[in-house]
């Protein structure tokens, strides 16, 4: 997925981005990626990510095979998009590092699933629903009913979680789950960093709907457990 880079003295995103993937025009794109308000966000000796140049650019998601439910939007790619399509989480981080509680109130919403899912934490109780960003509960009820169509709830061993207000694992940059749009499953034997044991069906099944799979990133941000709504970021 991506790699750390520790910002040398004399040093610009621009300089970065030539000597990386030697187009200096993709300096906008790397802050985009890293959160950064722009490419002059920076200082002396922070640390960002390097993404291979693949990052920037949007995957195919097949229209799915489900159509007798309402339209999702199609995923955004980089952080810019994200914000455009989900809301600028930016505006509802408070003092402490928390969230407005406006933020759940406009853009979180209760998804009810066609099966129940045990909770990666607690395995003896299931959930019967999950906390998504509001425009994707269409999406993860047809995503689940054709999890339950094609027989591959036993695929699903557990569920470790969707709308989550938190920063990115090793990262300064809000995570995914802090907009609602991305899903932890199977947690427990698809730890970061490792191949896991995810079921390729279930895989196929998630990116044909336009989900990015965090099994197919590299090295130790490999996240087999992750199924993300967005690129590039």
């Amino acid at each position: 997925m991506s790699k750390p880079y520790v910002l040398k003295k004399g040093e610009s995103l621009s300089k970065v981005a030539e000597l990386k993937y030697g187009d200096r025009k993709l300096a906008a794109r790397l802050a985009d990626y890293n959160g950064l308000l722009n490419t002059k966000d920076i200082v002396v000796g922070q640390a960002i990510q390097i993404p291979a140049a693949r990052e920037f650019k949007r995957p195919k998601s097949p229209a799915p095979s489900t159509r007798d439910v309402p339209r999702w939007p199609t995923a955004p790619n980089g952080m810019a998009a994200i914000i455009s399509l989900f809301g600028d989480i930016r505006a509802y981080v408070r003092d402490d590092g928390t969230a407005d509680p406006k933020w759940e109130a406009n853009f979180i919403a209760s998804c009810p699933l066609p099966f129940a899912m045990p909770l990666d934490w607690a395995p003896a109780t299931s959930a019967k629903s999950l906390r998504c960003h509001k425009l994707l509960v269409p999406l993860f009820q047809a995503v689940f009913a054709d999890i339950a169509s094609k027989n591959l709830q036993t695929s699903v061993k557990t569920y470790g979680g969707c709308y989550n207000w938190r920063m990115k694992r090793g990262q300064a940059k809000a995570s995914t789950h802090s907009w609602g749009i991305a899903i932890d499953l199977n947690a427990r034997t698809n730890a970061m960093g490792t191949a896991g044991d995810m079921d390729p069906k279930l895989v196929a099944l998630f990116e044909s709907y336009g989900f990015v799979w965090g099994g197919g990133w590299a090295g130790a941000n490999k996240d087999p457990m992750h199924f993300q709504y967005c690129s590039g970021y």
